[in-house]
């Protein structure tokens, strides 16, 4: 006599219903199988269809068709070497029955990172495929696009990075040249190869040569270029300050001119296309020591003249340039109340220095140099008084 051909009850199950004997009862599984041997026995293939269930079971895209013996869906997904993660879906209570006339739909949840020109997202998403993820975002590639993993390819529930990268406008600048392209390389590496460019070591490109590309986007290569030399340098000199009562204040005197001295410097250096970008100073030996400048400041209080700059702006513009002293002689070529030089004030009919002066001469010609030539002459003090 023949049997009927069945699947008998999966491993694993009978390995789920395995449970020590207790007192010399026979564990569940056993009994089971008992009565599973029993009916098969005693009514062959109707009794093992009538002990199981069929249910049609989709985990991540994929379906098939399965019998089972198991009592719930959880114990079904459980039998199937299926592990649940908290935040994975399935389509029915894994608390319920296995049914044939309801099929169970398992989800993945699968953290993706979607790449589109240059633009990331990262997310969670339940799509079994790259195409399906495409989808989602709303992305139907060019066939001429660049795409990191085939339309058909399975993301694994560990996750995956989906990269695309159109035709688009790119702008090459190195080594003196420009270079227009229009490319799918999505990454600025294989742009510049596409556009034979060698990157050195050190050398730099805007946004960095592993990121990706962005539409109409310009890549400034930047030579980069470290050594060490031995520089000669200029050692500036010091100013030593000597008071001189015998000067009226903001007179200044120079008795011995300050002279640079050198110096030989060790130096390592960063050169940016041709540029000092970053210059640091390993060693320094002088080699000619400076000489330093000593001036004579005057600080006897300057007289105040008979008759001073009349009031209003021209007084406002004396205080600001000179602080209203007639005799001012500032050091550094400007005299009197409104800071002639020599040849300005030779120029607006003065003679001698402006700070020998009487106070109405200098407003006089610095009225005269104003009708001429604007306030402009005066561009600081003029600005701040609002005059122009």
């Amino acid at each position: 006599m023949k049997f009927p051909q069945f699947d008998l009850p999966r491993p694993n199950l009978a390995a789920k219903l395995r449970r020590k004997e207790d007192g010399g009862a026979k564990a569940p599984w056993v009994i089971a199988l008992n009565v599973f041997l029993l009916l098969v026995l005693s009514g062959g293939a109707a009794a093992y269809a009538a002990m199981s269930t069929t249910v049609e079971l989709t985990v991540d895209g994929k379906s098939e068709t399965i019998r089972t013996f198991d009592g719930t869906v959880e114990e079904v997904l459980d039998s199937q070497g299926i592990d649940l993660k908290a935040s994975d879906k399935v389509n029915v209570d894994l608390a319920s029955a296995p049914s044939s006339d309801k099929p169970v739909v398992v989800e993945y949840a699968k953290p993706v990172t979607v790449t589109v020109d240059g633009a990331s997202t990262e997310q969670v998403t339940y799509a079994p495929t790259v195409g399906d993820l495409l989808d989602e975002h709303g992305v139907e590639p060019p066939k001429d696009a660049f795409v990191s993993a085939d339309h058909d390819e399975q993301i694994p529930r560990k996750g995956l990075d989906v990269v695309v990268s159109t035709p688009k406008n790119i702008t090459v600048v190195a080594d003196g040249q420009t270079q227009q392209l229009q490319t799918s390389a999505p990454t600025v590496d294989e742009v510049l190869d596409e556009a034979d460019v060698k990157l050195g070591a050190d050398d730099e490109v805007t946004l960095g040569k592993d990121a990706y590309v962005t539409p109409d986007a310009t890549l400034q290569v930047v030579r980069i270029v470290k050594e060490q030399r031995t520089e000669e340098v200029a050692v500036p000199f010091e100013t030593q300050v000597q008071e001189d009562p015998e000067a009226f204040e903001g007179e200044k005197t120079i008795v011995t001119p300050g002279t640079p001295g050198s110096a030989t410097e060790k130096v390592d250096l960063v050169i940016a296309d041709g540029q000092v970008r970053d210059r640091i100073v390993l060693e320094s030996t002088v080699t000619q020591a400076p000489v330093a400048q000593v001036e004579k400041h005057g600080t006897k209080p300057a007289p105040v003249a008979a008759g001073v700059a009349p009031e209003g702006v021209w007084a406002a513009l004396a205080q600001c340039e000179s602080g209203g002293v007639p005799t001012r002689n500032s050091g550094n070529g400007y005299y009197g109340l409104y800071q002639f030089s020599a040849s300005t004030w030779k120029s607006v009919g003065g003679s001698g220095l402006p700070s020998e002066a009487s106070a109405e001469e200098q407003t006089m010609r610095a009225q005269t140099l104003q009708q001429r030539s604007g306030w402009g002459q005066w561009p600081a003090c003029s600005s701040k008084l609002g005059l122009r």
